[in-house]
């Protein structure tokens, strides 16, 4: 209940920058954007449901777990990600902050790093964009309970459909594996995520989505986790800065393996500033 109520004042907030800043009608569908954009002016949502944009980012993206499976533990993982487009490049570096519950008590730090670079492969006229590109994740962890201690390198792909109706589909997965470094003991290989994403334009800003809740598949230790989210946000214009905010909840369906989370809270705050100004 607090996190809906927080999420409800947060858009009340940004309904009143909202009404400060423009008047709204209609989205382009091409760009398939959830806003209402005054159409005497250009659109500054224009290229938003597109990666692949001359644009930079930086999100905030906190996984809150109130409930891990088999223990009274609770867990949070905060990533700081930023974000660099080009037509045919996108660029992303994200640094978790990490606080999970260890034998020794709690433990609090950096993770490690992560960053990848999806090519898109596919021409702009497409309705479907398709992108892979390289990954690498640095042992960057404060501790050897926030990440593993070895140089892991793999791949990325993106996969993103616009339908004229303002729907959203496609789905982010990335593969690395360890190469070298220093923690023989830790099993750091063979990981795979995939986070589908479904966004629903509702009007005025605001949207529903499914697109926070992350797959994950360790075949070294072991491990499986399939959640799936259900949420809201809402996209509204500060200036020259596109902001995005939202909260999704997300329910584990399926999982294998200890100390993974029964349900998480996302929450997410997004800045975008766009460079193309056509």
């Amino acid at each position: 209940m607090k996190w809906g109520l927080l999420f409800i004042g947060v858009v009340v907030i940004s309904k009143i920058a909202i009404a400060q800043t423009n008047t709204y009608s209609t989205p382009d569908p091409q760009n398939a954007v959830p806003s209402k954009i005054n159409v005497e002016s250009p659109n500054p949502f224009k290229g938003f449901g597109s990666p692949w944009k001359h644009s930079s980012a930086l999100n905030i993206d906190n996984y809150y777990s109130p409930k891990i499976q088999g223990t009274a533990e609770v867990g949070n993982v905060l990533l700081l990600r930023g974000l660099f487009g080009t037509k045919r490049h996108m660029v992303r570096a994200t640094l978790p902050f990490v606080s999970i519950a260890t034998p020794d008590g709690y433990k609090s730090g950096i993770g490690n790093i992560n960053i990848f670079d999806i090519i898109r492969l596919t021409n702009d006229s497409s309705r479907i964009h398709f992108g892979i590109g390289p990954l690498v994740s640095i042992p960057s962890a404060s501790s050897s309970a926030l990440g593993v201690d070895q140089w892991q390198f793999g791949g990325s792909t993106l996969i993103t459909h616009v339908n004229p109706s303002g729907i959203i589909t496609g789905g982010l997965a990335t593969y690395r594996t360890s190469v070298f470094g220093n923690d023989s003991l830790q099993n750091g290989g063979g990981y795979l995520t995939f986070q589908p994403a479904l966004v629903l334009s509702m009007g005025n800003g605001l949207y529903g989505r499914s697109m926070g809740a992350t797959c994950i598949f360790d075949f070294n230790n072991k491990k499986i986790l399939i959640p799936i989210g259900i949420g809201i946000g809402q996209v509204f214009k500060a200036g020259n800065t596109i902001v995005n905010i939202f909260i999704e909840p997300a329910f584990t369906v399926y999982s294998e393996g200890k100390n993974l989370p029964a349900y998480q809270v996302l929450m997410g705050l997004y800045f975008f500033w766009l460079k193309d100004k056509k």
